[in-house]
């Protein structure tokens, strides 16, 4: 039989050849929408005139003194499936505001136009009009040619919240998010008007987010009477902390005998997984070992850092021990290779609400505090804490900060990479079981959409229910399946929104109560059992939902970054998403259309399946993983502006004749490809993955039978569809891909599958990594058109229960001493 996970992964960083990436000379042809040019030039001439002549909206608040050039912000809708027009003048101060889409495909933006610069728009809608090109096309076709209609803009227009905009009358605070260069402007304006502004702000690319308090006649009068703001949002904190239930009996014994196996290792202190939750208790036997008083911090010094609400503690147990069902009835050591920090985001009871300004800011703060107590630290984040009303794709403030923390700050020649592991969000309360058949309606919650984070769902093996008295109880989620606490993205649109989440762990089950179908949380036998912050009266406690499966990752994450520090934080998140599988009803569903569309929604509920620690650590005889970490320099700025740099291509150390003998036997092939992104939360960046990626990056895999130039030559041509985001063509397709390539066009983590017999993949020994566009291109930051970006790289040969060893074959051709590595364990 082969062997277990006992042998090291084949490490493949030298075996890349670096090439110049080019995308090819071609002409576009315009799209031919059928315009009648006078006419519909006509049209817009009209709406834009009952623009400027209009007093209402929220020009109807306009001071007489305005700080900045006074303007105005015209709203345009688009005909239906349209791209983003550039309706930019920078030069002019015509600027792009807020857009969305609406439900019928239609692209709703607003811009900002200068009163100055009326004549200027309409001179351009009249050149659209009479003047023609070399190819015969109206002037500034791509600019107007799909717009349907121009209108004076409301407040309502620059709102770009998920929730419903407060009512008028009612203080409260809002996200305004600003163009950096006119920052000056807002600020000067809200001191005028003496409306309170919150001291902290992020800073993103091409905006900067400002917190006011203000009702929504103040915001729409400072709005009106600057030039600065581009999007407002609601700044209110509304976060949801997932709870246990009641403690289970006093088992001080299994406790005691579980703390006598821990065994620490010698170099324990120098990593660790840092809790960004409600602190933690470190009085509780099990925990007192791991975490240090020195290792507990709060956002707030005057809060403490011991833990009055319980979930920091429960969190703390899952990620050093997982379920404590398990841990507690076994006599295995336990060993302990990483120690634990927490930092404290909430306040306790009997202080004032965190001042409801931003969680992006507290969460900044709370990465930073641990980081410049230990600087010499390498850490893994967790964090189970999203915000239950806001969801769906768009980023937000907070989720923007979780990228840029993740890509590592804002100064691009000090990086500092973080892998932060975010729960998904959980279904509401109250439901019945019926309520289930719409589960593609509750999204996944802020901030686990941001693309740089691990986020996590949940799945269940728990059942039948066991609790005495609730027998002839059923459970709400078959065993293998979605747990019923998990929310999804299978609303999300798929060509802007990431993969989410990429992993499931263990959330627990629900029951259904027999009386009223209603669903039950909190059972004992469908939850997950951990420490309290009671440890004298209740030291065990329940825990179940997306926060405990969080929790659960982060440990697996900060295991694997124990056995290896030289593993970058990229390196880690593509290694745990690499080792993950489907269970069986997954598999089941997965495979049981050919159709890759409905795989993808698929994905949005169950994400790449469910990871092993075992496989994220270690290859097998029949599972040889071969690992990369690389740094790639997408684009170069030259005098004729920033193209396209590098193209990476591997040649793999391949068990081709191992592959040869194995013939038909069916074999799987995974690749993972991870980085993490400068985000760019600008207005249009909802509508296209490339407006909110620093740069994207790609993979392609030679084909059978094809020669290495030819694979160069087909890989250069992709190059000529990296501004289009759209579906490759056929020609470049693989059949062969599981998920296909449609699977990957948003997000910084791609993943994907070859299920074929062994001997089609004998000659695949070769793939590529390539840039796609992103706003690093666009940039006139020199710095940015320039920059390198590190990538983390698995391919992963799966053969099955299998007698022939793939690992040998390859670690001869990777040059590795196979004496010394065999016997790794």
């Amino acid at each position: 039989m082969p062997s277990g996970y006992r042998r090291q992964h084949l490490r493949i960083d030298h075996f890349v050849d670096l090439k110049p990436y080019k995308r090819p000379n071609r002409m576009v042809p315009g799209r031919d929408l059928g315009r009648e040019t006078e006419r519909h030039a006509e049209s817009l001439k009209r709406d834009l005139a009952q623009a400027w002549a209009g007093a209402e909206g929220i020009l109807s608040l306009r001071d007489v003194q305005v700080v900045g050039e006074p303007g105005r912000y015209i709203e345009f809708e688009t005909l239906p499936e349209q791209p983003l027009p550039d309706l930019n003048w920078t030069s002019k101060g015509i600027r792009l505001a807020s857009v969305a889409k609406s439900d019928e495909g239609a692209t709703i933006g607003t811009i900002f136009v200068p009163d100055a610069q009326q004549e200027f728009l309409d001179t351009k809608i009249d050149e659209y009009q009479s003047k023609r090109g070399k190819s015969g096309r109206p002037s500034h076709e791509a600019r107007f040619a799909s717009i349907e209609h121009f209108r004076l803009a409301r407040l309502e227009s620059l709102w770009v919240d998920a929730r419903p905009m407060p009512a008028e009358g009612a203080p409260t605070w809002w996200e305004c998010w600003c163009w950096p260069d006119r920052i000056a402007n807002f600020d000067a304006k809200a001191a005028a008007v003496d409306v309170l502004v919150g001291e902290d702000r992020l800073r993103f690319a091409e905006r900067e987010v400002v917190f006011i308090y203000a009702d929504r006649q103040m915001l729409a009068r400072i709005v009106a009477s600057t030039d600065a703001v581009a999007e407002i949002r609601l700044g209110r904190d509304d976060a949801s902390f997932f709870t246990s239930g009641e403690g289970r009996d006093d088992q001080n014994g299994w406790i005691d005998a579980t703390v006598q196996r821990l065994v620490p290792s010698e170099n324990a202190d120098g990593i660790a997984v840092c809790l960004l939750d409600t602190g933690v208790n470190r009085a509780h036997a099990l925990l007192a070992p791991v975490f240090s008083a020195d290792d507990l911090h709060s956002v707030n010094p005057a809060w403490g850092t011991d833990d009055d609400h319980g979930h920091g503690s429960e969190m703390s147990g899952l990620a050093f021990f997982g379920d404590l069902t398990a841990a507690l009835a076994s006599t295995d050591p336990l060993a302990i290779t990483f120690v634990g920090e927490a930092v404290k985001l909430l306040p306790p009871q009997g202080f004032p609400a965190t001042q409801p300004q931003s969680y992006g800011l507290v969460t900044q703060q709370a990465i930073l505090r641990p980081e410049i107590s230990r600087p010499d630290r390498d850490r893994i984040f967790c964090m189970a804490v999203t915000q239950a009303d806001v969801h769906g794709p768009r980023a937000t403030s907070w989720s923007a900060t979780l990228d840029t923390m993740a890509f590592g700050g804002s100064e691009i020649d000090d990086l500092r990479q973080r892998l932060i592991c975010v729960s998904a969000g959980n279904l509401p309360d109250g439901l019945q079981h019926g309520d289930l058949e719409d589960w593609d309606s509750y999204e996944i919650e802020d901030p686990a959409h941001a693309w740089n984070v691990l986020s996590v769902g949940g799945y269940t093996l728990k059942g039948p229910i066991t609790d005495q008295g609730y027998e002839h109880w059923v459970c709400a989620a078959a065993i293998g399946t979605l747990s019923p606490y998990s929310r999804v993205s299978a609303s999300w649109y798929r060509g802007v929104a990431p993969i989410k989440p990429e992993l499931v762990l263990e959330a627990g089950n629900k029951g259904i109560d027999s009386a009223d179908s209603s669903l039950v949380s909190g059972m004992d036998s469908l939850s997950l059992l951990t420490t309290s912050r009671d440890p004298l009266v209740h030291p065990l406690t329940l825990s179940w939902a997306t926060s405990a499966a969080t929790a659960q990752l982060s440990g697996m994450a900060t295991a694997l970054l124990a056995d290896d520090r030289s593993l970058w934080p990229e390196t880690v998140r593509a290694l745990l998403t690499h080792s993950a599988r489907w269970t069986p009803p997954m598999e089941t569903a997965l495979l049981a259309t050919g159709q890759k569309a409905e795989r993808l929604l698929m994905l949005r509920r169950f994400g790449y399946g469910v990871p092993s620690l075992d496989r994220a650590l270690r290859s097998a005889s029949n599972s040889l993983a071969l690992v990369a970490q690389q740094e790639i320099q997408p684009f170069h700025r030259t005098k004729g502006g920033t193209k396209l740099h590098q193209a990476h291509f591997f040649s793999l150390p391949w068990p081709r004749d191992t592959l040869l003998d194995l013939g038909e036997h069916e074999v799987r092939l995974r690749v993972s490809l991870s980085y993490f992104i400068e985000p760019n939360p600008s207005a249009d960046a909802p509508l296209s993955p490339a407006r909110y990626r620093s740069a994207g990056l790609r993979f392609d895999l030679r084909r059978r039978n094809e020669p290495q130039d030819r694979f160069e030559a087909r890989v250069n041509a992709l190059a000529s569809l990296e501004e289009d985001e759209g579906d490759l063509p056929g020609v470049f397709a693989d059949q062969g891909r599981l998920l296909g390539e449609r699977s990957i066009s948003a997000g910084s983590l791609h993943v994907d599958e070859w299920r074929c017999n062994a001997a089609d993949l004998a000659d695949r020994n070769a793939i590529a990594i390539f840039p796609v566009g992103g706003w690093w291109k666009m940039s006139k930051d020199r710095s940015r058109n320039n920059c390198s970006m590190r990538y983390a790289l698995v391919v992963t040969i799966d053969a099955g229960d299998v007698e022939q060893d793939l690992w040998v074959e390859a670690a001869v051709a990777a040059g590795i001493e196979i004496e010394q590595d065999v016997s790794i364990s």
